[in-house]
């Protein structure tokens, strides 16, 4: 298998879940905290030659990593257990400067959301509540 296959199988993680959602009943896809069918997204930086953060979401969960050079694949944490992630979301980017790594989420009826990060190192530690932006 060569690198950029185990690069792209890495970030497609989080996307698998999402493709079990398709064959998931009808009803399951009004749950409020999903944002639709068509709600997948992907966003990464590169703030150097040594690192690169990634955010996703699929079916309505998200997940930001950072990439594992050694192990050649990103390490996931879900984001969507933090206290006040949004119900519906649906597009989902990230802005870092420094140690500090910035993710915003917009749900489907348009709000706002964000959280934070801190990337020690080649490691990142989200664990922040989301907060809506006015």
């Amino acid at each position: 298998m060569t690198l950029n296959t185990r690069r792209a199988l890495g970030i497609a993680a989080p996307f698998i879940l999402a493709l079990a959602a398709l064959a998931a009943p009808a009803h399951a896809a009004t749950e409020p905290r999903h944002g639709g069918p068509n709600c997948r997204a992907i966003d990464s930086f590169a703030p150097n030659k040594n690192e690169e953060h990634t955010v996703a979401l699929a079916d309505g969960r998200a997940y930001a990593g950072a990439w594992d050079k050694k192990a050649k694949n990103i390490v996931w944490q879900e984001l969507s257990d933090n206290k006040g992630y949004p119900a519906r979301a649906c597009d989902i980017t990230l802005s870092e400067q420094g140690q500090t790594v910035w993710i915003k989420a917009i749900t489907t009826d348009g709000h706002v959301h964000e959280t934070s990060c801190v990337s020690p190192g080649k490691k990142l530690i989200c664990n922040k509540p989301w907060t809506r932006l006015r």
